[in-house]
């Protein structure tokens, strides 16, 4: 793996038993009826050259991004990994506050997508923290940055010569990285920060998915995105609070499909709280194929292994239950229970 301050950005254009027949039946519909993928080329701004590979760790990928280059050697505190093994791991509870809309308009959208990010971000902390706390692992909650209209963000993410390490508010990219360090959601300087380009994002309800055309968006097609980056960010604590070394990291495109899967563990609390139905799960059917490896690309999965994730994450592996994060690390990073 590269040095810590060597991982770069990958810029691409372009997540309880209870009624999930319907949301996952859109779902299948959608990916398998044939519907052509888009091609997935990467973005306008140049990208680091081959001298600063990018790292194979917990990055971020929906559409794509950098990932954190290095590990941690030691494991502080009293946190135990076997607190959540594969037959004996807490669940992922529902957060008790409603989940909120955006009430994205046109003459709203310029306070209306930071305070949805925003609410998101809190949301997906207090899913999140809960499930470290009762494991005793800490608090998750990564660093943010809303890269505001009109401004630029430095990421420490690119660092090579004679390529920009500003992210501006219109990058085609959202993204999380492990050496940026910023404040969190309750104003502590944090390492690790998830990274939301605000015009970009304000961009997808005018039908505009990271540089992509898409009929079907909605507050969910922007949701799983930042969920999907809040997935890597959760790999990424695992990993620091053990000091797991790169050979225990998930494997290829897997480091992307754990993220999907984590992303719907996460959605799966928004569908206990009515705020996932059939039109949301169309929203992210759609998203699918402009993320999805298409064009010779690699790395983040096909939109049908997406697609996979995703349900695995909602509804488990036999389909049967609300999908737990056991599910994902069973599935997409069983290197984390190895000893």
């Amino acid at each position: 793996m590269t040095d810590r301050r060597g991982a770069r950005v990958e810029r691409r254009s372009v997540s309880r038993v209870v009624r999930w027949g319907v949301p996952l039946a859109v779902m299948v519909l959608a990916v398998t009826s044939g519907c052509s993928l888009i091609s997935s080329d990467d973005s306008s701004r140049p990208a680091p050259s081959s001298s600063a590979p990018a790292s194979s760790s917990p990055g971020s990928p929906t559409p794509s991004s950098p990932s954190r280059s290095s590990v941690p050697s030691s494991t502080p505190g009293d946190a135990d990994p076997t607190r959540c093994r594969p037959d004996d791991c807490p669940e992922l509870e529902t957060p008790s506050a409603e989940l909120m809309t955006s009430g994205v308009n046109s003459s709203n959208v310029d306070t209306a997508v930071p305070k949805y990010l925003t609410t998101l971000l809190d949301d997906l902390d207090k899913a999140w923290g809960g499930w470290f706390g009762e494991l005793g692992w800490g608090d998750p909650a990564p660093g943010r940055v809303l890269i505001e209209s009109g401004t630029t963000f430095a990421t420490d993410c690119i660092d090579e010569d004679g390529v920009s390490n500003r992210i501006p508010s219109d990058e085609a990219n959202a993204f999380f990285c492990g050496v940026d360090e910023e404040p969190n959601g309750e104003g502590q300087e944090t390492e690790g920060s998830i990274v939301l380009p605000v015009d970009t994002f304000a961009a997808i309800w005018d039908g505009n998915v990271f540089g992509v055309p898409s009929p079907i968006v909605g507050d969910f097609t922007a949701a799983i995105v930042v969920a999907h980056e809040y997935g890597h960010n959760v790999v990424f604590r695992m990993a620091e609070a053990f000091g797991i070394p790169d050979r225990r990291l998930p494997k290829g495109k897997n480091s992307e499909l754990v993220a999907d899967c984590l992303a719907a563990n996460w959605a799966a609390t928004a569908y206990q709280r009515d705020g996932l139905g059939p039109k949301e799960i169309l929203q992210v059917a759609t998203l699918l194929p402009i993320i999805g490896d298409t064009g010779g690309a690699t790395g983040h999965g096909s939109a049908v292994e997406r697609a996979r994730a995703l349900t695995i994450g909602l509804t488990g592996p036999q389909l049967n239950r609300q999908g737990q994060p056991v599910d994902c690390l069973q599935r997409y990073w069983p290197e984390f229970f190895e000893v």
